[in-house]
């Protein structure tokens, strides 16, 4: 399985100094509901949802999926009210070779009823929910060919042509985001190889950044941060 990157930070990285980037890691956030309703009362909850929709509409009768594969996961997940109406969507990014490529994976959308409202393919992570909204739907930012990209909805459906989207700049929030991380008590206090990571949550948010980096005296332990630079908070993840 090939870790992906996006080179939409290629400038922020100028700042840091010796960066590399950090192994993915899991992100546990997701989607638990009920027929009419979404519930997202526990984590547990969560992960039933968003597996029962993996093992009813996205695999194969006869398929089943490894507990991780080189280390990562079979899939993501990530939820959001996209359209504002007090029930959220999953999405669902998938991580198997099945289900990959040497330029990305599919990823699908589903809502409450678990509805299939759009499928992509060759895209990775980061997947972030973004400020903006067309027709009642907020846009979604994915990555695909080393950029990034601003889903619209439109005509009853997110456009799932990512080719045909308008790409999505934000280089000048890596930078703001990057200052921040440096200047944070957790990364003072003998940090160092400070590195953008691109394995933020799915519907983290437009002005949200994660951070690996190592400490001197813990040279073999990878630490993550979080940095938000509307609100211009920081903290350990997870």
């Amino acid at each position: 399985m090939i870790k992906y990157g996006v080179l939409y930070v290629l400038l922020a990285v100028v700042c840091v100094g010796a960066v590399m980037i950090a192994d993915r890691v899991h992100n546990d956030h997701s989607l638990t509901g009920t027929k009419n309703t979404l519930s997202l009362d526990n984590n547990k909850d969560r992960a039933e949802f968003a597996a029962e929709i993996v093992h009813k509409y996205i695999l194969k009768p006869d398929q089943s999926l490894p507990i991780s594969e080189d280390g990562l996961f079979p899939y993501l997940y990530g939820y959001a009210d996209l359209n504002n109406n007090g029930s959220d969507e999953v999405f669902i990014l998938m991580q198997t070779e099945e289900y990959c490529t040497k330029t990305g994976c599919q990823g699908y959308l589903f809502n409450h009823t678990q509805k299939k409202l759009a499928q992509w393919v060759n895209i990775y992570q980061p997947i972030l929910l973004a400020d903006e909204s067309h027709n009642g739907w907020r846009d979604i930012l994915i990555a695909d060919d080393n950029k990034m990209y601003r889903i619209e909805y439109n005509a009853g459906h997110y456009l799932t042509d990512i080719s045909k989207a308008p790409e999505f700049n934000n280089r000048q929030q890596a930078l703001v985001a990057v200052g921040i991380a440096l200047d944070s008590q957790y990364y003072r206090k003998g940090g160092s190889n400070l590195a953008l990571n691109y394995s933020q949550r799915i519907f983290d948010c437009q002005q949200c950044f994660l951070f690996s980096f190592n400490r001197y005296d813990e040279s073999d332990n990878n630490f993550y941060l979080t940095v938000n630079t509307k609100d211009k908070t920081v903290s350990m993840y997870p």
